[in-house]
């Protein structure tokens, strides 16, 4: 009986103690392993400090990983080693990216679990820094050689270090440029411009991207309202935005534009010539008159003012021949003589303008110089109009 006895509280004693060594298990991480891992980063022996350093933050029973910030730092140290590492013998540990991610999840954790001043969060810090500076440094050199693909690869890289970082989308975007990887390049320069950080230049390569590169005038006005929207007040933007509008056809939205402009700034000569140039698109050739006018009254300089209304006033003529040659031949007769000194009238109006473009830009337009002498032949300045010859041939090449 006491010996029956005896073994029952022997089995009930195992069955107890079997009971409790499963529970205790089931929380244990194993021992020694970082410090196991830290010997051998210590000697670069990467495989065997990832191997050691894996084992101790093995998943438990409750699907948890126990480990405090110095063992977080060894496998962030340990993960940023393998990333770097370009030899042949660890090659295979993990792959770059994965690698990369995984000591940037140690170095994160680190900072979670301590505070800012702790030991471990300045030496996280220490690290990131030094890490984020090779990748930068890597990306640079690849720019300075021309390839701006990996630059790219590089920058955007280092953003896993340090995400939304100014500098890697500044660089990322223009190496992606350089490379033509123009999506890329405006999708770097759409983060700088989401995060608040996009300068003004910034907002001018995306605009020329979008109107030179992707033809999309829609997303061109976009970026120049983001780009208002930060610097209201700028020249530059606003023009771009009135400029958008007459290419997208939308006058009466271009006309508001530009009445708010001249308002703000009645001065600027080229307020005044868009706004003749939109009048001019709606066939009012008075209001273009008076819009491009002023526009060379405050720039007498301006080359495409001159132009433009020197052609307003050239075609004012012309529709007044085009009306004499529309005439029976009895009324052509009859009014002959009138309608050519009306004519005559646009073309004296022309003339100055005409002039002036030719004095502004001498060599640059063979069209310019045949309207021009096809005004002089019209006006019988004969003389004017044969000086023009040699130049004309010259610039034609004849």
């Amino acid at each position: 009986m006491n010996s029956i006895f005896i073994q029952m509280k022997k089995l009930i004693f195992a069955l107890i103690t079997l009971g409790i060594g499963t529970f205790a298990y089931g929380q244990y991480t194993p021992k020694g392993k970082v410090s196991k891992a830290e010997t051998a980063f210590n000697q670069n022996k990467l495989d065997i400090a990832k191997a050691e350093v894996d084992k101790a933050f093995e998943v438990n029973a409750k699907g948890k990983v126990t480990g405090s910030a110095k063992n977080w730092y060894t496998r962030g140290r340990i993960y940023k080693a393998i990333y770097l590492d370009d030899s042949t013998d660890f090659k295979d540990l993990a792959p770059k990216e994965e690698a990369l991610e995984t000591a940037m999840e140690a170095f994160s954790k680190v900072k979670e679990m301590e505070k800012q001043t702790s030991t471990y969060v300045i030496f996280t810090d220490q690290e990131v820094s030094q890490l984020y500076g090779m990748i930068v440094n890597e990306g640079a050199e690849k720019y300075n050689d021309n390839d701006f693909k990996g630059a790219y690869n590089d920058f955007m890289t280092a953003l896993v270090v340090s995400p939304g970082d100014t500098t890697a989308l500044l660089y990322g975007g223009v190496s992606a440029q350089q490379a033509e990887m123009y999506d890329e390049a405006l999708g770097a320069f759409q983060q700088l411009v989401d995060n608040g950080d996009a300068n003004l230049d910034t907002y001018k390569t995306m605009i020329y991207l979008y109107r030179t590169e992707k033809e999309d005038m829609e997303r061109v006005l976009k970026v120049v309202n983001q780009g208002l929207e930060k610097f209201p007040s700028n020249k530059e933007l606003t023009q771009e935005k009135i400029t958008s509008l007459i290419i997208m056809e939308r006058v009466d939205e271009a006309k508001s534009e530009l009445e708010g402009a001249i308002a703000a700034e009645p001065t600027n000569s080229l307020y005044y010539y868009f706004l003749g140039y939109l009048y001019d698109v709606q066939k009012d050739p008075d209001k273009s008159i008076e819009n491009y006018s002023k526009a060379v009254e405050l720039n007498p300089e301006y080359y495409e003012a001159n132009y433009n209304l020197a052609v307003v006033y050239y075609e004012k003529a012309r529709s007044v021949l085009s009306e004499l040659n529309n005439l029976s031949l009895e009324e052509y007769r009859k009014q002959e003589s009138a309608y050519m000194e009306k004519a005559a009238v646009h073309f004296k109006e022309a003339l100055p303008y005409f002039e002036k473009a030719v004095e502004i830009k001498p060599d640059e337009d063979v069209q310019l110089l045949e309207t021009l002498q096809g005004v002089y032949l019209r006006l019988h300045m004969n003389d004017k109009a044969e000086a023009l010859d040699g130049k004309i041939k010259a610039l034609s090449g004849q």
